[in-house]
């Protein structure tokens, strides 16, 4: 049975279940960011930046899937590339304060791109299509938004995720390491 899926711009008040799903995209590098596999505190740390303005994680940079019953089922952070080191500040200032974490990650796109930064979807919701339904709606968004490509990084473990984006159209870029893991760039031209 397909689920019809609405999807809009997040709103400060989804914190309460976007950084959730966003944790588990994002679970191994926030840990990193906390210093400690604490997934509680993962989703504290996620919900603060969520719900603040100008950051890479603010729901400002977030699409939210709703089912029918009005139901977040999955959520799309993406950005103009070219503002990945003015967003990325305030998560820095963040770890330094909070967690006395003085990292500084690879940059994780090069700019000139609509760059996705996480994709997920709830457990529950999962095998139905959501996350295309995210991804295309990401790309419509940012050729209506003037991008000349989107680009996102995919975990060289995790195949499958490359087939869903290859299946969309996205083609292979270069190997890239990104907090301690090794990723692949992907990019889809838009023309």
């Amino acid at each position: 049975m397909a689920i019809h899926t609405k999807i809009r711009k997040a709103q400060a008040s989804d914190s309460q279940i976007v950084p959730e799903i966003m944790l588990q995209a994002m679970g191994d590098i926030i840990f990193r960011f906390i210093q400690k596999e604490d997934r509680k505190e993962a989703i504290h740390f996620l919900t603060q930046l969520f719900k603040q303005k100008g950051n890479l994680y603010s729901y400002e940079n977030t699409f939210v899937a709703i089912d029918d019953n009005g139901h977040i089922t999955g959520s799309l952070t993406g950005y103009d590339g070219d503002r990945f080191v003015e967003l990325r500040q305030p998560i820095l200032n963040h770890i330094m304060e909070q967690y006395n974490n003085t990292m500084i990650p690879e940059a994780e796109t090069a700019g000139n791109e609509f760059y996705i930064d996480s994709i997920a979807v709830a457990p529950i919701a999962r095998g139905k299509g959501i996350g295309t339904e995210l991804l295309h709606y990401a790309i419509a968004h940012a050729k209506q938004s003037g991008f000349k490509k989107v680009g996102l990084l995919v975990d060289l473990k995790n195949p499958n995720a490359q087939k869903l984006y290859e299946r969309i159209g996205f083609k292979l870029g270069q190997k890239t390491p990104f907090v301690g893991g090794e990723y692949y760039h992907m990019y889809i031209q838009l023309d």
